[in-house]
């Protein structure tokens, strides 16, 4: 490249052509000279008509797949580029899914990667890029920075792609097995969850009760005719409903901060549950004590039937945050004025603290349907629980964050 110690060169050399009347060196300068004038205003329009861009295979990943990124630069002029560089990068919260020499680590995890070509006129190159998202989140690819150099290779000249492009990465979901609820179990988890969206106020008929049947579902007249206990069978509409709470708390103190696994975990468990809700062919909503991104209240997805309605439940949960904005038991209580007759209320919760364990006895003496999903390390005693109460602390096995590598 251009040097500026080739212009006293060239006066140098003009100097002793002039000296010694030397025709050759003294045209040697003149035409070096003329060269570096023109290649100097060719400088200026090497990035004319040169455009940028990205695109991706999907805008919506979950945590795990891989991203292509697919990098085109193309030339719309009639002169050739003889050398183009762009550096472009992803934010932190990705690693490259492959080895690549030109794809590197910069400080705070970010990752940089840099693509060298040459453009004829009217044409263009193409390069694909492998990433992993290693954490949810909403991430914003910004701009490119781009270097040319001239047609006579003297001068560069840096200019910038101007790009705004946003990508969404879901929390990882599980199935229940993977969960630890048995679902194959006659009754296991899936039968008492699956129970808990029937509609409680269409009663077909009666059967024998069985070890696990809630208490307040005992049919009594039945019973009376019968002589043994029977437990009323209830009649499953077209529009069950349950309801996720969300809370994401992990320590009661709030001064005491977050514990990055366990809320990571707890919003997993929630993406897990409302999946599975959704593909049982129930209506779900979502609702956490927490904010996202774009929005400085709670988190609430309505329950609606609408095809997109898990989409937007897993947006939810991909951009929420671990900052409390409620104490969780006053929220959960707070929230039952707006909720649909009839509801299974899933609640999710890294922590199991006395004020949710009362919150929540009274909201079975409302009537409420409610099933209680901890998701903390150690073992709670759920054992005199009048609802439905699992454990799923988190497994090394299952990863909620992947580690990015250095």
């Amino acid at each position: 490249m251009f040097d500026e110690r080739w212009i006293d060169l060239l006066v140098l050399g003009g100097v002793i052509g002039a000296l010694t009347r030397s025709p050759a060196l003294i045209g040697l300068v003149l035409l070096s000279g003329t060269l570096i004038l023109i290649s100097h205003q060719l400088r200026r329009i090497a990035l004319k008509g040169i455009s940028y861009k990205r695109t991706f295979n999907e805008t919506r990943f979950f945590l795990g797949e891989t991203v292509i990124l697919s990098c085109t630069a193309e030339n719309h002029g009639r002169l050739p580029l003889v050398s183009l560089t762009v550096y472009d990068s992803a934010p932190t919260g990705f690693r490259s899914a492959q080895n690549d020499s030109l794809v590197k680590y910069a400080a705070g995890g970010k990752l940089i990667f840099s693509h060298q070509m040459a453009l004829l006129p009217k044409g263009q190159t193409r390069r694909d890029v492998m990433l992993r998202p290693t954490r949810r989140g909403y991430y914003v690819f910004r701009d490119a920075e781009l270097r040319a150099a001239d047609m006579l290779g003297m001068f560069e000249v840096d200019g910038v792609a101007v790009l705004h492009d946003g990508l969404i990465v879901y929390p990882r979901v599980f199935s229940l097995e993977e969960l630890g609820l048995p679902t194959r179990e006659p009754y296991g988890a899936l039968a008492a969850m699956r129970g808990l969206i029937d509609d409680p106020v269409r009663v077909i008929g009666a059967r024998d009760y069985q070890v696990g049947d809630p208490f307040r579902q005992i049919h009594w007249k039945a019973t009376a005719h019968r002589g043994t206990l029977q437990t009323r069978v209830l009649e499953y509409t077209s529009d069950p409903t349950a309801l996720i709470f969300l809370n994401v708390a992990t320590f009661e103190q709030a001064w005491r901060g977050t514990d990055p696994l366990r809320f990571e975990w707890a919003v997993s468990v929630a993406a897990s549950l409302a999946t599975w809700v959704h593909e049982s062919g129930a209506v779900v909503g979502l609702l956490a004590n927490g904010n996202t991104a774009d929005a400085p209240m709670a988190a609430r997805v309505r329950a609606v039937r609408s095809p997109d309605q898990l989409m937007h439940i897993l947006e939810s949960l991909a951009v929420i945050g671990p900052y409390t904005l409620f104490p969780f038991e006053h929220f959960l209580l707070d929230e039952q004025y707006d909720l649909p007759i009839g509801a299974t209320q899933i609640i999710v919760t890294p922590l199991y603290s006395p004020g949710i364990e009362v919150a929540l006895r009274e909201l079975h003496e409302r009537g409420r349907r409610v099933v209680l999903v901890c998701v903390d390390r150690q073992a709670p005693d759920l054992t005199d629980l009048p609802f439905p109460a699992y454990h799923i602390p988190p497994s090394p096995t299952m990863r909620v964050i992947d580690e990015a590598e250095p």
